[in-house]
């Protein structure tokens, strides 16, 4: 009975040291990758999206300005916090931000503002759907007009800031653990009502309401132009659809994981136990960066308008560049080939 516990000791610590290993392994040699897979889909994506969002036809709608506006801030998130956490984790190359409480407190205060300017981005592109899907009367509707825009641009990152300013004064340089909460508690009820659960709620909710004004304005009999504007805006409707379920998803799944680690971080755990945990924790934090990475793929696939849009971009793009060939080689004689 006694060798029989002793040999079902002995297993059980090799298989919980094999799975830390493998944990270890997988954490070492695959998850140190995905800021580097998302910055390099993330900035081929920020590409589309400036040529396609920039092209005459989609340039002077409001909802694509937004959009752009988010790509823009898509890639400099990427770029500040995604990528480097590649640097520190395959080469330990970090940036000074430990140098100082000043940098402290800005760095944190960027790691929380632009996520959420990002995600408060793709809230003014379905408050834009909602407020062009209510009737002509309403004074809602006045922020579609394009001279609104920086108005609302301006409102957005302002909002923005004023939601996360709380990271960098609950943050600050301290010795031994370098940049850290002064106040771990409040900081992550913070955290968790406003970037966890504001901005999804408030997303769901326009969805709701722009979904409940489109069935209603399909019982409206209308002429053939504005049953082709209709078609239009409710194609940028669906692919903002897609953008905030995709995105609710990364976030809530990101948010549930923060609210376990954080709220049971002083629970008793085995090292294995530990190990799992922690192992999950940074693989959700990864892939909250797909909020960041995805914009472009999601509305390439929704939108009919949108790749129109990008293949007729290119399709001039590669026109003129024919006709810059022809000039040169007609001005030029001497590239022409001699018998």
């Amino acid at each position: 009975m006694i060798d029989n516990n002793i040999t079902t000791t002995v297993d059980l610590i090799q298989t919980s040291k094999s799975l830390s290993d493998n944990l270890n392994f997988v954490s070492q040699n695959i998850l140190i990758y995905l800021p580097l897979i998302f910055f390099i889909f993330g900035f081929l994506g920020f590409i589309g999206n400036v040529f396609t969002y920039l092209q005459p036809q989609l340039r002077s709608n409001t909802c694509c300005i937004y959009s752009l506006c988010g790509s823009f801030i898509d890639i400099i998130t990427l770029s500040l916090d995604s990528f480097p956490n590649y640097f520190s984790g395959k080469y330990g190359i970090t940036l000074p931000w430990n140098t100082s409480s000043g940098l402290c407190k800005f760095s944190i205060f960027l790691w929380a503002f632009l996520p959420y300017l990002s995600i408060s981005f793709l809230c003014m592109a379905i408050i834009d759907r909602f407020a062009i899907t209510c009737d002509h009367t309403s004074t809602i509707r006045r922020i579609t007009q394009l001279r609104k825009v920086p108005w609302m641009i301006s409102l957005t990152i302002l909002a923005s800031g004023l939601f996360t300013l709380d990271a960098p004064l609950h943050h600050d340089l301290v010795p031994i653990y370098g940049c850290v909460s002064t106040n771990p508690t409040l900081t992550s009820i913070v955290y968790i009502i406003f970037s966890g659960l504001l901005q999804p709620t408030t997303m769901i909710t326009f969805v709701l309401l722009t979904y409940r004004n489109v069935r209603r304005s399909r019982g409206r009999v209308v002429d053939a132009a504005q049953r082709n504007r209709r078609n239009l805006r409710n194609q940028f409707i669906v692919t903002i659809f897609a953008q905030i379920l995709v995105t609710t998803f990364i976030s809530i799944q990101w948010i549930i994981m923060y609210m376990y680690f954080t709220f049971t971080l002083n629970y008793p755990r085995t090292f294995v136990q530990f190990s799992i945990v922690l192992f999950v924790f940074n693989l959700s934090n990864n892939f909250y960066y797909l909020n960041n990475a995805k914009a472009f793929y999601i509305t390439i696939l929704t939108s009919r308008v949108f790749r129109k849009t990008l293949l007729g971009g290119l399709n001039n793009l590669f026109r003129r560049y024919l006709r810059q060939q022809m000039n040169v080689s007609t001005v030029n004689p001497f590239t022409q080939t001699r018998n």
